[in-house]
């Protein structure tokens, strides 16, 4: 209790130099946390647009070798995802990606995407019909003229109006609006509440072309991907002759996700060269405590005169560099926290905080880098003799 207390005593006679030997201390442990708690807020939002897109998907994709008698295979595989694979599949839909101009009267916009999909498509990709109603069968079928639209669209071209019943204007061609989704992508521009879908079999109207070469399944939770994938795999090869016919490639969207597990790997990199602050407050504590030593050598000889034995002069010194690490490691945590909130809310509008893990090996970090930097100090003090200590000035 004593050696604590002139610990105390000896950081708070010199409070500037103290903090100053703090620095390193305080701005590695908060860069540790910052960076690691960025990492995690990246690989949040990672996964909160994967969740948005919809996630379990099995993309095929076609390519045949010769275009105008290319067979179409989106019934087929539309009848098979939704009877033989029905246990795992909840939809199942055609699927063309392109651009385009969209007018309503004076009010145009080319920023959407333009979907050519079945009437499976809110389902695989999360979309929820907030009017109207969704594609069906029927438009399917008789390739009617009509759109479901996302909420930015909808606000673009429309304003204020109901767009339901209303007739808009793809490079030319009218479509009219049975159905909007609700917002899911903060209703922005090219978010994913900037697109418009239409019936896949007016491909030609749009296209050019009515071959379809794109099918994606749905499932209803990621342990009946690998199934379907296996299905598909076996299933194929008696739809497609890649001898003759053309050739098709299986995605797993669920791979994509992968990054987060190079965002783990990312995490821990960014916090090892965090660490190298630490290292380097570490070598601060270590020079100060030198300082600290000679400017004491009159007090270590006195303490040895009167017999106060080596590990007591060691311990009183280490827990003077314990000290000034664990405070240093304890401002660096609530700096590191409140820069975490604060990045978090800009850069992606998250509540992101440091992991416990983090802060409670961080703390635990820069006690021992204080304890093992101070360790020379505390043992060259100790090994002073008691003549040299009391001559010195």
């Amino acid at each position: 209790m004593i050696a604590l207390q002139m610990a105390l005593d000896s950081i708070l006679e010199k409070k500037s130099r103290s903090f100053l030997t703090m620095i390193g201390i305080i701005i590695g442990v908060c860069a540790v946390l910052i960076l690691v708690a960025m990492v995690s807020g990246y690989n949040q939002n990672l996964m909160a647009y994967y969740e948005k897109m919809g996630v379990n998907k099995i993309t095929v994709d076609f390519s045949f070798y010769q275009s105008d008698g290319a067979p179409d295979l989106s019934q087929t595989l539309y009848d098979y995802g939704n009877g033989e694979l029905g246990d795992y599949v909840t939809g199942v839909t055609p699927l063309y990606t392109t651009s385009g101009t969209l007018k309503f009267r004076a009010a145009s916009e080319d920023s959407a995407t333009i979907y050519l999909a079945g009437d499976q498509f809110s389902a695989c990709y999360n979309y929820t019909l907030e009017t109207g109603r969704d594609l069906t069968a029927f438009d399917m079928e008789n390739r009617n003229p009509v759109c479901v639209i996302g909420s930015y669209t909808a606000k673009t071209l429309f304003g204020l109006v109901s767009p339901l019943g209303e007739t808009l204007y793809l490079n030319g061609d009218p479509y009219t609006v049975v159905g909007t989704y609700y917002q899911k992508d903060g209703g922005e521009e090219d978010s994913m509440d900037d697109m418009i879908v239409l019936p896949y079999t007016c491909n030609r109207s749009v296209l050019g072309t009515s071959a379809v070469t794109s099918i994606v399944f749905k499932m209803n939770t990621s342990g009946d991907v690998d199934p379907v994938m296996s299905a598909l795999e076996r299933y194929l090869p008696t739809l497609v002759d890649e001898d003759t016919t053309g050739t098709y490639t299986l995605t797993d969207g669920n791979s994509e996700i992968s990054a987060e597990g190079e965002t783990t790997s990312l995490s821990a990199v960014l916090g090892g060269i965090a660490g190298i602050a630490l290292l380097v407050g570490g070598i601060g504590i270590m020079n100060i405590m030198l300082v600290t030593v000679t400017e004491r050598t009159r007090e270590v000889g006195i303490k040895k005169a009167i017999g106060a034995p080596r590990r007591e002069i060691i311990s009183q010194f280490l827990l003077e560099a314990a000290i000034l690490s664990g405070l240093g490691g304890v401002i660096g945590i609530a700096v590191g926290y409140a820069g975490s909130l604060i990045l978090g809310k800009i850069l992606y509008d998250l509540t992101v905080t440091p992991d416990g893990i983090y802060v409670a090996g961080s703390f635990l970090f820069s006690i021992a880098i204080g304890v093992i930097f101070g360790l020379y100090p505390a043992v060259k003090a100790s090994g002073l003799q008691p003549v040299d200590a009391l001559r010195a000035d």
